[in-house]
């Protein structure tokens, strides 16, 4: 494969990464300088957009949309063993740490899912502790074991996309 080659012969440490499916997008962000300083915008409202694990981390990225469409990646935050209350107080530290002003948190379609003991999905958890998340709808298609159109979509989001090096 493309990617057997890289690793290879190109000795591309990204390719070797099995299962890295945005590797080739972070890759041509590095060639392209996206990976660079990239400040926090007081003027533009920060947006965050999670992935909630559950055996795994949770995973929160902090962004701002400028007008022309590019999307400034400002931070990130991953944990893993927490409840929602600790996500909600690391929102809170981060609006009075770096002085963001939060416009949408986005969250992935199982925030809906009920919890066995209580009943309550952490969609209702996160609202009673002050987060109002936005759900991104599910993406059907599988192939190959990949949610092709959700990849696909993201790809094309990459390039939008601008990180903080540091953050």
């Amino acid at each position: 494969t493309a990617d057997e080659y890289e690793q290879e012969f190109e000795c591309s440490f990204e390719a070797a990464v099995k299962g890295a499916v945005y590797a080739r997008e972070l890759q041509l962000a590095r060639e392209e300088g996206r990976i660079t300083r990239v400040v926090h915008e007081p003027q533009l409202k920060v947006e965050t957009d999670w992935d909630l694990g559950m055996d795994d981390s949770t995973a929160i990225w902090f962004c701002q949309r400028e007008p022309g469409g590019a999307i400034r990646v400002i931070n990130y935050y991953e944990a893993n063993g927490h409840g929602l209350d600790h996500y909600a107080r690391v929102l809170d530290d981060y609006a009075q740490r770096f002085h963001y002003t939060y416009s949408e948190h986005w969250a992935p379609h199982d925030i809906q899912v009920r919890e066995l003991g209580s009943g309550r999905s952490r969609l209702e958890t996160a609202y009673s502790l002050g987060i109002n998340f936005q759900i991104v709808p599910r993406v059907q298609t599988e192939v190959r074991g990949e949610v092709e159109e959700g990849i696909h979509n993201a790809r094309m989001l990459f390039a939008k996309c601008w990180f903080d090096a540091e953050r």
